[in-house]
């Protein structure tokens, strides 16, 4: 019997040999570090960090959103910074690191010979790319991606040629998205953006193409592409209402998916950061009731006919309540509006603290400013349907085409038609249409200061980037467009940091000491223009140096 176990052991044992020996491959595979890895979790990946890289860029804390005058810092801690244009050099690191996992869904989809993938990822390797050329000027592009290969200093690709890359990319990804079924090989939950239908990222990727057909109008005679003819391939397959904005949810559970100013990102409300006078105004002189989904009213109104202090309950058109003390005044340089916005472009911590103050109390710390509004409740919260971030947005398409019909070259028809049906697609993206009380929008559009074929405006290509302007509150595209049209004509700062004028560009990474690396930078820098606002003992990597895009146009000084 004994015998007999020990037979049956020897052979059991040898079994379990056996079988670790033929799997001992798999087995020594750790799951927490998989070398392959689904290109349905690369999408969401890539998705959500590019749509959060660009949110950050211009949301309501940062430079660009002060340069465009949306928001002012209301203290000295880095007011300069965004309030008077005192900007430093820029990173792109996180932006490469997206590409390089980018790279990986394109070769995965290779692979699994799923062509979803691939045109997806020239989707977004053409936003990537074409906002690093927006931001930077020349950029690597054509030897990017290859430290595999020992490529680690891959040369600058001049601006024009990452240009025309984005908008052939963006082609093929069109024309191999025709090719597939409606319903696209892909799990609908980790497509972030559309939930695995097909005819929405065709739309996606010619709206996108018609942004950068219109990016580069003022150079289309300098380009190997044809962006005339580009632009009207791309035109009937673009976005045809708000349901097919490129937009990402915000879960609000962490950093990586929740809005700047809620307690997730920010230990302290965000009561520093105030909208800025010129859009408030703007707003205000037109009854614009966007104003009152971006902006609170403020705690402390001056009113020439009051007698007495008082304590009243505003109700907004959305029929929110805010308790509102008024106060008498006979001070005519008070603002006695209800919504009062931060003038642009101090940094003088008694002038932000006093502002619109006069005789009345100040018992508030200096960023609680009772006498200026704040931002929305909605800006204090980690998610809100207001606030989820979109790489582009149907009302900024019915702008381009608005701007295609009036600049004539671009085969597009009826510039009021587009113009107004953009204005009606940015108030419904804030639910202002089935929301505002008492809110008629053909009355709104007929006002003079608004209505397109108002005799009281000659200048109408300022009036569609001015309301396009308006209806890209907090987003990126707003400052591009203003660098290659100079609309809408801003005043810039009043204490600037290089002079009264605005940046035009973010300044390369600071670069680093070895030598081809430094060769390569100094390649590009030197394709840089400065202007009169770069200091003659600086780089021509500045903030107010002219990339390709912006050379010889005369834009937007």
């Amino acid at each position: 019997m004994k015998k007999i176990s020990l037979i049956l052991t020897i052979i059991f044992l040898g079994q379990i040999f056996q079988s670790c020996h033929d799997d001992f491959d798999d087995m020594n595979v750790s799951p927490n570090n998989a070398e392959e890895v689904s290109p349905n979790y690369l999408l969401s990946y890539v998705i959500s960090e590019t749509t959060m890289r660009f949110y950050d860029l211009v949301n309501e804390h940062t430079d660009i959103a002060g340069a465009m005058q949306y928001t002012q810092r209301g203290t000295e801690f880095n007011a300069a910074n965004q309030n008077c244009y005192q900007w430093g050099k820029g990173s792109w690191s996180g932006y490469y690191d997206i590409l390089r996992t980018n790279q990986l869904m394109y070769e995965a989809g290779e692979e699994e010979s799923n062509q979803f993938f691939m045109a997806a990822s020239l989707i977004m390797k053409s936003f990537i790319f074409g906002l690093l050329a927006d931001l930077y000027g020349d950029c690597p592009y054509s030897e990017a991606l290859q430290a595999n290969s020992s490529l680690l200093f891959p040369k600058y690709d001049a601006q024009k040629d990452v240009y025309e890359g984005v908008l052939t990319d963006l082609r093929t990804a069109s024309e191999i998205l025709e090719g597939l079924d409606s319903r696209l090989s892909v799990l609908a939950s980790s497509d972030l953006l559309y939930g695995g239908e097909r005819d929405k990222w065709i739309k996606f990727a010619n709206s996108l193409r018609l942004r950068y057909c219109l990016r580069l109008d003022n150079k289309k005679g300098e380009l190997g592409i044809n962006t005339v003819n580009e632009f009207n391939d791309a035109a009937s397959k673009v976005f045809e209402s708000n349901d097919d904005n490129a937009t990402l949810v915000l879960l609000g559970l962490s950093e990586d998916n929740s809005a700047a100013g809620g307690s997730v990102r920010s230990s302290n409300k965000p009561y520093a950061f105030k909208p800025g006078k010129p859009l408030v105004d703007y707003l205000k002189e037109r009854n614009d009731p966007r104003l009152q989904r971006w902006v609170n009213p403020v705690e402390r109104k001056w009113d020439f006919t009051a007698t007495e202090e008082t304590t009243v309950n505003y109700i907004d058109i959305f029929g929110d309540s805010y308790e509102m003390t008024i106060l008498p005044t006979n001070n005519t340089s008070l603002d006695t509006s209800v919504y009062v916005g931060l003038p642009i472009g101090y940094d003088n911590l008694e002038f932000l603290g006093n502002y619109n103050r006069g005789d009345g109390v100040r018992d508030y710390p200096d960023e609680r400013s009772t006498y200026i509004s704040y931002l929305s409740p909605i800006y204090f919260e980690n998610s809100n349907d207001y606030v989820n971030p979109s790489l582009i947005t149907y009302a900024e398409v019915e702008f381009i085409l608005a701007e295609a019909a009036y600049l004539g070259d671009y085969g597009v028809s009826s510039v009021e038609e587009h113009y107004k049906a953009g204005i009606e697609a940015s108030m419904e993206q804030y639910k202002i249409l089935s929301e505002a009380q008492g809110f008629d929008f053909e009355e709104f559009y007929n006002q003079q200061t608004v209505s397109y074929n108002s005799s009281s405006i000659t200048n109408k290509h300022e009036l569609i980037l001015t309301q396009k302007w308006i209806a890209l509150w907090l987003q990126a595209e707003a400052w591009f467009d203003w660098r290659r049209t100079g609309y809408p004509d801003f005043e810039p700062a009043a204490n600037p940091a290089y002079g009264p004028a605005l940046p035009l560009r973010v300044a390369y990474p600071e670069p680093f000491a070895d030598p081809q690396y430094v060769e390569k930078y100094e390649e590009a820098v030197a394709n840089l223009l400065k202007t009169s606002y770069v200091p003659s003992n600086q780089s021509n990597d500045h903030s107010y140096s002219k990339m390709w895009l912006l050379q010889g146009t005369e834009k937007p000084y």
